[in-house]
């Protein structure tokens, strides 16, 4: 059981609503329910049955909660202890991530770290890929996380945080949305609609569909993950992105989710140029996690 596991279990313990403690942790309610789903799968129990309030405990939640609460309370002590070897000197750590990166729950990274270096003012804000390693290299922020494939400047550090693989997603009436994977190939016929905010990515799931012999049809607007949805649906186009975006894409339990074969895959990272001792920190933590 991981500490974020504990803070998402203690969190809805308090708030009772899946949606308020999701606010309140910082993360997509989607990656809630993945770490609830990490314990109810370890344990082999359910944690929350719904009522009309919001969930409760059940029976199995109730004698995990005060475990939970002592093991909690032990990483806070050892947060303390570990607070004499943190640095001493105020800092300041600048950071830039996409657009969606809070999908890859970077900010459990920058909470725990935090923790540890409480003298270390943490910054972080949004950019396109291209923006953001401008920044970087210009100094105007000290690191960031991207895809590594995305990044083009070859001085920069690149820590690979996971592994991401392409998936499309379709409509659950679509033919093709009851197998569990597919080649690219298969879609070459079909109407695209891509994210075009962030022009490194877009340019490459392009690459990936010209790498199978074909240039997607595709619906030339820009539109962000949000609304593509509902696109996807009253069309019934696809759309090809990155397993981990889609997660919450197929919350909707009107679409679903086919692999990609071929081991079509980006991998998240953090890179750095600046070799302050508060960066330096930070990188040393993500390559230890």
């Amino acid at each position: 059981m991981t500490i974020l596991q504990m803070e998402c279990f203690l969190q809805v313990c308090e708030s009772k609503k899946y949606s308020e403690a999701a606010e309140k942790l910082g993360i997509l309610q989607s990656s809630l329910f993945k770490q609830l789903r990490a314990i109810e799968d370890e344990f082999f129990i359910k944690l929350f049955d719904k009522d009309k309030k919001g969930v409760k405990l059940t029976e199995a939640g109730k004698t995990l909660y005060p475990y939970i609460i002592f093991m909690y309370g032990e990483y806070g002590k050892m947060i303390d202890k570990l607070h004499e070897y943190s640095t001493s000197e105020n800092s300041t750590l600048l950071l830039g991530s996409l657009y969606f990166s809070r999908q890859y729950n970077i900010f459990q990274y920058i909470r725990e770290f935090a923790d540890i270096q409480p003298n270390i003012r943490i910054s972080v804000d949004e950019y396109r890929s291209n923006e953001l390693e401008e920044l970087i290299k210009t100094g105007q922020l000290d690191a960031g996380f991207t895809y590594q494939e995305l990044v083009e400047e070859p001085s920069q550090r690149v820590i690979p945080i996971r592994e991401d693989y392409l998936v499309a997603v379709m409509s659950k009436k679509h033919y093709l949305s009851l197998k569990k994977s597919i080649k690219l190939s298969e879609l070459s016929q079909e109407q695209f609609v891509l994210m075009r905010g962030d022009e490194r990515l877009y340019r490459h799931l392009l690459q990936f569909c010209r790498e199978e012999g074909f240039v997607p049809k595709e619906h030339n607007m820009d539109i962000r993950l949000e609304t593509m949805k509902e696109l996807i649906l009253s069309s019934n186009c696809v759309t090809i992105l990155m397993k981990t975006m889609a997660d919450d894409l197929v919350e909707d339990k009107r679409l679903a989710m086919v692999m990609i074969e071929g081991n079509k895959k980006l991998t998240f990272s953090f890179i750095m140029q600046n070799d302050t001792d508060a960066c330096q920190a930070f990188a040393k933590y993500i390559s230890n996690n």
